[in-house]
């Protein structure tokens, strides 16, 4: 009898083990949405495992910086994609899931210096900072490819708004919640808690993904992503993660 059991007990753990399958994932420093020092690895990664929960998919993160994640991504054949993506930074190796979450990608100013503009050109005569790794918007991608814009490089987006409370930049490219994240967070910026501000203009909202490779493997576990994927739900457990970690 106790044979008998353990013999089925096995054969339950083996369909289990079948059943439970591993998704790869290279990812990169954004905090509150993606952290290696933030619980469960931040709002982001809790709500794509959540979500991959529901076809008994188990999540792998890796971290790297930007630029080096994509490189290792294509490098390690255990890596089936890259996340969090927009349609603009995914590069030809790669291909965009659905998307899963939006947010709005606009400028950081000073409050004794906020700037009124309509159209892009209207930047020209600013100097902006703007993140290593981060895609130029759609709309101002014409006036950078003509080098028209003053683009002054940051390593982080914590740096750059450093940067724009020393009046080094006029304005940052950033989203709007890392913003606001790293206002109540980061320690050097708290002196200029309330010296900055977002600009009232969105540049357009960022639609967030996964960037899977353009492998046989990897395109499959797409299809299988996008039948899970729900950008209502992954948003309904990022603000349930935010419930949960509040932060300071």
């Amino acid at each position: 009898m106790w044979r008998v059991f353990l013999i089925f007990s096995s054969t339950l753990f083996i369909a289990n083990a079948v059943l439970a399958r591993e998704m790869h994932f290279v990812t990169y420093e954004a905090p509150p949405f993606v952290s290696e020092s933030l619980p469960e690895q931040g709002a982001a990664i809790y709500a794509l495992r959540q979500m991959l929960k529901k076809g008994d998919c188990e999540l792998k993160i890796t971290f790297a910086p930007f630029l080096r994640g994509r490189k290792l991504a294509m490098k390690d054949e255990s890596v089936i994609g890259f996340f969090p993506v927009t349609q603009v930074n995914v590069t030809p190796e790669f291909t965009m899931s659905k998307v899963v979450y939006q947010t709005p990608w606009v400028f950081a100013e000073r409050k004794d210096n906020p700037i009124l503009w309509k159209k892009p050109e209207d930047i020209l005569p600013y100097k902006i900072g703007n993140a290593s790794g981060y895609e130029m918007a759609v709309s101002f991608q014409r006036l950078h490819k003509e080098k028209k814009l003053k683009l002054e490089p940051a390593s982080t987006d914590e740096l750059n708004l450093l940067k724009l409370a020393n009046k080094r930049v006029d304005l940052v490219f950033i989203d709007a919640g890392i913003f606001a994240y790293l206002l109540k967070t980061s320690e050097k910026l708290k002196p200029y808690q309330n010296q900055l501000q977002l600009n009232s203009k969105v540049i357009h909202m960022d639609q967030y993904g996964v960037a899977f490779k353009k492998t046989p493997r990897a395109i499959k576990e797409m299809e299988n992503f996008n039948k899970l994927a729900s950008e209502e739900e992954f948003t309904r457990h990022v603000e349930a993660y935010f419930k949960k970690y509040p932060g300071p």
